[in-house]
């Protein structure tokens, strides 16, 4: 997955904002504009 693909995590419609080499990945919610989380690509999946 790339910067800004929208991906599902937790039910939820988020956006990716930047992908570390570690596998970590900010995401910012869409609805959401304030929270930025980092989690493990391996918990998002792809909305296209």
């Amino acid at each position: 997955m790339e910067n800004n693909s929208q991906v599902i995590y937790n039910g939820k419609r988020y956006i990716i904002l930047y992908q570390y080499t570690s596998g970590f990945c900010e995401i910012k919610e869409i609805e959401c504009f304030q929270t930025i989380e980092l989690v493990h690509l391996s918990e998002l999946i792809s909305a296209t």
